[in-house]
């Protein structure tokens, strides 16, 4: 009869407690980091505050014949280089870095207020309209005609294939590493594609709209029920436990083991992927091998590796915290689970026999 309540125990742990405290420690954690103010307003705009500077450390880098091999791409940045203004002036000079350092930082920061608990939900927009107002920027498009302007000069072919790029758009297009004869109708087709993006975009970008009312604290609330999703697990691994134990040290033990390992594989994969996510992505199609050569992609990840790294880590931190509560809970039943085995063992000494 004991060996088949140990079964019984050991199949209710295994087949259902132990998935379902990986399940949720994971839910647990991944709830907790999409709640985070951090990911939705501090890291967006650490990054969005370093992207012009990453993107000129590119356009400095790709150049040497080591980094890129491809001469088509290099040739890109080069002229880039030429034209004598970098992306970060050229941001700062038409307004869009005015624009994320106000309107767009403003409203992330209005999100992270929500998730605080500081403010209510309520109808928050991103406005567009000042975005699209600086890349109509007439300097957006002197820009790409002095880096036109650096670029060696189209023969007939090269002349073809750049006017079915422009008629195509430049986006769907792909166009040739050289500079059209006729500078006037590269200077137009520029402009024409700069009013299509525009037009394109939306005034503005709904985060939150038609919120219902929320009560006060509803993040603080949201929190306790995540939180409470652990009964579910506790429930099937302290029956399975009380089903195959035959003492309190036995219970404890049955609790504390499959909790443990609950937790410790839990723990186990988010350090796996936060350690060998970077890796992964050197060899995943993080470019289009037909649109940019083998060898640029390396190069824009190695230049956004810290980026991806804070994302990674407000991602898949609070897994890490939850998987490690579970743990210190298995070992603290574990540890317990000795004491009351010592208990359950100390026999008193016999009475002295009588003379």
């Amino acid at each position: 009869m004991s060996s088949f309540r140990k079964i019984v125990g050991a199949l209710i742990i295994i087949l259902v407690g132990l998935p379902l405290l990986f399940a949720i420690t994971w839910a647990v954690g991944l709830t907790r980091a999409a709640m985070s103010p951090k990911l939705i307003s501090e890291v967006p705009e650490k990054i969005i505050g370093a992207m012009p500077e990453m993107i000129d450390e590119i356009v400095r880098e790709g150049q040497k014949p080591d980094v890129v091999h491809d001469a088509e791409s290099r040739a890109w940045l080069q002229a880039m280089d030429k034209s004598g203004t970098s992306v970060n002036d050229l941001l700062a000079k038409t307004g869009v870095m005015a624009w994320m350092q106000g309107e767009l930082k403003s409203a992330l920061s209005e999100v992270g207020d929500v998730l605080k608990g500081v403010r209510p939900p309520g109808r928050i927009a991103i406005d567009l309209r000042p975005l699209k107002k600086s890349l109509l920027d007439p300097r957006f498009s002197d820009y790409i005609v002095n880096v036109l302007n650096n670029l060696p000069p189209c023969d007939e072919a090269g002349t073809a294939r750049w006017l079915e790029a422009a008629g195509e758009g430049f986006g769907r297009g792909h166009l040739p590493t050289c500079r059209p004869v006729d500078a006037a109708v590269a200077a137009s087709a520029v402009r024409a594609e700069q009013a299509r993006i525009t037009s394109s975009m939306d005034d503005e970008v709904q985060i939150f709209e038609s919120v219902p009312e929320l009560p006060s604290g509803f993040p603080h609330i949201l929190t306790f029920f995540i939180y409470g999703l652990f009964i579910i697990p506790a429930v099937f691994i302290l029956g399975g436990a009380l089903v195959a134990a035959a003492s309190p040290a036995e219970f404890l033990r049955w609790s504390g083991i499959p909790t443990l390992i609950g937790g410790g594989s839990a723990l186990g994969l988010a350090l796996f992927i936060r350690s060998s996510a970077l890796f992964v992505l050197r060899w995943t199609p993080l470019r289009r091998a037909h649109e940019w050569s083998a060898d640029f992609g390396p190069l824009v990840l190695d230049k956004t590796r810290w980026a991806v790294r804070i994302l990674l880590a407000q991602l898949l931190d609070p897994v890490v915290a939850a998987a490690g509560v579970v743990c210190v809970v298995g070992l603290i039943f574990i540890a317990f689970s000795f004491s009351a085995r010592s208990r359950r063992t100390e026999v008193p000494a016999a009475p002295p026999a009588a003379s």
